[in-house]
């Protein structure tokens, strides 16, 4: 074996280091690049007082409320995939609102208030028209949850429109005629919005939507094992059950064990559900302490067996 000398040894190692430190980085890099987030385009408004203009600057203050509208679209959404209850009525009227929006190429007059200084028309393509911000009862709800500084859910954002500052849109806020305008591209942290939304009972986590739980079904009033046997397909199909088995086994009466990502109420109300042209379930009791479901069944055989199985 030929020993490098000290020179080659060093120039070695230091293509080996920096080849590995390389390599650290590529694996860093694919990590945040798998990460969940999503763009969002958003419009950041702040409404100018005259006696705040010494105290805030309107540009920052604009973007904040950008990135706000941002995480709070994004915070909407993963609410309504989970299936959390929000106030329909506001959500109504939300809908109301939005859908009284003008549509490209309307135009809108000026706000009544407005007519004796002089009536003007809005531009249709305002980018103002087009935000879509959450309700107020939203609002509240979210800020409990997020807090209001919104950082923390963003990973970058771009400026993609500074409008500066645009007389005001609506005359709706007393002392203020001018607002700053922006429009930027957020980057949403998905992750943390939804482990805030989790934190505070607004969506469901996917662990925990996913957690197996064990239960026990008890069958009563099937006597033959076809009929058994179309249950437990059944369990593992249209009831989404993961694993099942057939803990006893005797005439007019059976033990199931059953896996699954539902509790024993769940479970009860989809077998209640359960359409099926043969088989007839009704859950008659039911023990969530103990997680057990006992089931009152039926069957009904092909035309060929009707007899032989005497109505079951």
């Amino acid at each position: 074996m030929r020993v490098l000398g000290r020179d080659r040894g060093r120039r070695h190692a230091r293509s080996f280091s920096f080849a590995l430190a390389w390599a650290m980085l590529l694996v860093v890099g694919t990590g945040e690049a798998r990460a969940d987030v999503q763009r969002v385009e958003a419009v950041g408004i702040y409404g100018i007082r005259d006696s705040m203009r010494t105290k805030v600057i309107p540009r920052d203050e604009a973007i904040a409320d950008a990135r706000w509208e941002g995480v709070s679209r994004v915070a909407l959404e993963l609410i309504g995939e989970s299936g959390a209850v929000v106030d329909d009525e506001e959500l109504d009227a939300f809908g109301e609102i939005l859908d009284a929006l003008p549509r490209a190429g309307s135009e809108i007059e000026a706000p009544l208030e407005s007519a004796g200084r002089g009536a003007r028309r809005v531009d249709p393509d305002d980018v103002r028209l087009g935000r879509d911000g959450p309700s107020e009862d939203e609002t509240a709800l979210l800020r409990e949850a997020l807090g209001k500084d919104m950082l923390p859910y963003t990973r970058s954002y771009r400026i993609l429109e500074d409008q500066g500052e645009r007389p005001v849109l609506f005359d709706d806020a007393p002392g203020i005629d001018t607002e700053y305008v922006v429009v930027i591209e957020v980057i949403v942290d998905v992750d943390r919005v939804g482990r805030a939304l989790e934190d505070a009972g607004l969506v469901v986590s996917a662990d925990a939507e996913n957690e197996q739980v064990d239960l026990t079904v008890e069958l009563v009033g099937l006597s033959r094992y076809p009929a058994l046997e179309r249950v437990l397909a059944a369990l593992r199909g249209p009831l989404g059950a993961t694993r099942v088995s057939t803990l006893e086994f005797e005439r007019g009466r059976q033990l199931i064990e059953v896996e699954g990502p539902f509790d024993a109420e769940s479970l009860a109300a989809r077998i209640a559900d359960l359409r099926d042209e043969r088989l007839d379930l009704e859950p008659v009791a039911l023990d969530p302490v103990f997680r057990r479901i006992r089931v009152q069944a039926r069957w009904f055989p092909p035309d060929e067996d009707a007899l032989e199985a005497a109505g079951r």
